[in-house]
């Protein structure tokens, strides 16, 4: 047990570390597309093109990469059958891409037809842009998906590095079209650096996966059992992952209905949101997801509960205290990181605006993954599906709603309803399948980090207002207000926890030093 406690705290660390630079360089991406475009038209067409790959490689790949894919192999692996499992990873590997290219290719003879309806509100100039950039970024699914099939392969081995260091080589790729080429050749060139950090994605990550012991071969399988069984989670696990998917995908529609601006505002405002979730939670997420799937293998329930009621109250002890901050902290985080060249202040408004929103629904989003990961790795398929066809539904509902009184601010708000919901409905499936969530101990995590926060809200605040005294400018003064703020507020929280006696203080602490006897 102390060696697979090793195991866990090394990768939690590591792909905690990966997951922080990689955020990091996301947001230094978005920085230098903000410096260079602002929220002039040209980055909404591009975003507005973005999507519809983007749906491509999370609807009929991301399912199979973090959900179907991986218990299988793991199950194979805590069988001992290692050969049988690099069958598996060939041949699903071999499919994917094969299904990858035939629906980019669809895509690219009927990217007219469906630009026409999701970009409803925009001139004929604009959709001529959006179909051109669309084509160019429908060969990034097949890249970033191959890679992403290689990541799923090297999870269910417990090799962490070389997928931990994939999406560094992406993020860059892009930053250096966007910062060096996009000045003169416009959004034609941020799409051809999305395509080329997409291979990069891909090629760092081969040796690893070659001492795995695999090698390309040309066999589909799709006689394989282990290839249908996969397949067979795949569907209503993609159909289930959808879910985000489409929510995003929806804001894209309805945000073309908004002045221009409003799609680049919304999406800035997601990526400093998702820095939170990507560099604890998400981390947490994907490092359990393996020993999840071999203990479902095994049928050790009471070590499954225990993994998710603790991933859990980890997740509310830091996301509870990101969300307010980022509420409180939305102006000059927004007009530290982006208020230059074309970015003014009226861009920093409309993306602060929209952060806050999207602040609110940081908990639920955390849940969701790592709740839809616990299924997934039991092998329930059918929950997560029939619970995510409800969320979709309120979501287009309330954004429909929201977007007339709240513009992107209402997208925004109707995205964390919505994660949110997913999670109170997940958690209580998941509670009757377990035998418990150890309920109260998530409770008492949830009252110490609502009695922590109140402190630190007052504090970061106080010195935000004093520091910045509202201003939407950019340069040191927001900046300094910012470190001042998270570093004051911080320190009051923990200092609240420590007097709680809060246990999450120690685990997450753990985690960082990798001290095995903790998590």
């Amino acid at each position: 047990m102390s060696s697979e406690r090793r195991r866990i705290a090394s990768a939690a660390t590591l792909i905690l570390v990966a997951y922080g630079l990689s955020r990091v360089l996301g947001a230094v991406r978005e920085l230098v597309i903000a410096n260079t475009f602002g929220t002039r038209h040209e980055i909404d067409d591009y975003r507005v093109a973005f999507g519809v790959p983007d749906l491509l490689f999370n609807l009929l790949l991301a399912g199979a990469i973090s959900s179907a894919f991986i218990p299988v192999l793991s199950e194979h692996l805590a069988k001992g059958e290692h050969q049988r499992a690099l069958e598996i990873a060939q041949r699903v590997l071999n499919s994917a891409i094969v299904i990858l290219t035939v629906g980019a290719a669809i895509l690219f003879l009927v990217a007219p037809f469906y630009v026409s309806l999701i970009a409803f509100g925009y001139s004929p100039h604009d959709h001529d842009v959006i179909v051109g950039l669309t084509r160019i970024l429908l060969l990034q699914p097949i890249f970033l998906g191959a890679g992403g099939m290689v990541i799923g392969i090297l999870t269910a081995y417990q090799r962490f590095f070389a997928q931990a260091l994939a999406p560094l080589f992406y993020n860059g790729a892009i930053i250096v079209a966007a910062a060096f080429f996009a000045p003169r050749y416009g959004v034609t060139a941020l799409a051809i650096g999305v395509v080329a950090g997409a291979m990069l994605h891909l090629g760092v990550q081969l040796p690893a996966l070659w001492r795995t012991g695999w090698r390309p071969t040309a066999a589909l399988g799709l006689d394989d059992p282990g290839v249908r069984k996969v397949g067979r989670l795949m569907f209503p696990i993609a159909l289930g992952l959808a879910a985000a998917q489409v929510n995003v995908f929806v804001d894209t529609i309805l945000g073309t209905s908004l002045p221009h601006g409003r799609v680049a505002a919304l999406r800035y405002a997601d990526t400093m949101a998702q820095l939170p979730l990507g560099t604890f939670s998400q981390a947490l997420a994907f490092v359990l997801f393996p020993f999840l799937a071999r203990d479902a293998a095994l049928g050790a329930i009471d070590s499954i509960r225990h993994r998710t009621s603790l991933a859990l109250r980890l997740n509310i002890f830091v996301l509870v205290p990101a969300s307010v901050g980022l509420a409180l902290l939305g102006v000059p985080i927004t007009a530290a990181l982006f208020e230059r060249g074309q970015f003014g202040p009226e861009s920093v408004r409309q993306t602060a605006f929209a952060l806050t929103f999207f602040s609110l629904g940081l908990a639920g989003q955390a849940a969701t993954a790592l709740l839809v990961r616990v299924f997934y790795a039991l092998q329930d398929v059918i929950t997560p599906l029939r619970i995510s066809l409800v969320v979709i539904g309120v979501n287009l509902a309330t954004n429909i709603v929201l977007v007339n009184l709240l513009a992107q601010g209402g997208l925004a708000l109707g995205t964390s309803i919505a994660a949110t919901l997913n999670a109170i409905l997940l958690g209580r499936a998941l509670r009757g399948r377990l035998g418990g969530l150890e309920g109260r101990q998530i409770l008492q995590t949830t009252r110490r980090a609502v009695v922590g926060v109140v402190p630190m809200a007052a504090i970061t605040a106080g010195v935000a207002v004093l520091i910045t005294r509202g201003s939407l400018q950019g340069g040191l003064r927001p900046l300094v207000a910012v470190l001042l703020a998270v570093a004051l507020g911080g320190l009051t929280y923990l200092a609240v926890e420590m007097l709680l006696r809060s246990e999450e203080v120690g685990l997450v602490l753990s985690v960082i030093r990798r001290d095995r006897s903790r998590v």
